[in-house]
């Protein structure tokens, strides 16, 4: 998936979870939350084009860095919103 559809789609994500709770910032988060995956093409930039296909697809992409990523991305909303009463943990 290129980088715009993966972009686009986490922002669509971000939106149907959280629209009316955060709005906008919806929107944003899950745009920024599709995006993390993908930030392992920076260090492939200076690696062969094997090795940079094989971490591209590697733990960045798998289920795993998914179910360890989202707690760490939740906790740190609701440090930024925490004052706002915009997000929580369970809601």
């Amino acid at each position: 998936m290129d980088s715009l559809t993966q972009i686009v789609l986490g922002g669509a994500v971000g939106e149907a979870v959280l629209g009316k709770k955060v709005w906008n910032k919806a929107v944003l988060w899950g745009s920024i939350g599709g995006t993390i995956p993908d930030l392992d093409t920076i260090p492939g930039q200076f690696l062969d084009t094997v090795s940079k296909l094989d971490i591209h697809r590697g733990f960045s992409h798998s289920i795993v860095f998914a179910v360890l990523i989202a707690p760490l991305l939740g906790f740190l909303l609701k440090k930024l919103y925490k004052k706002k009463n915009e997000a929580s943990t369970w809601e």
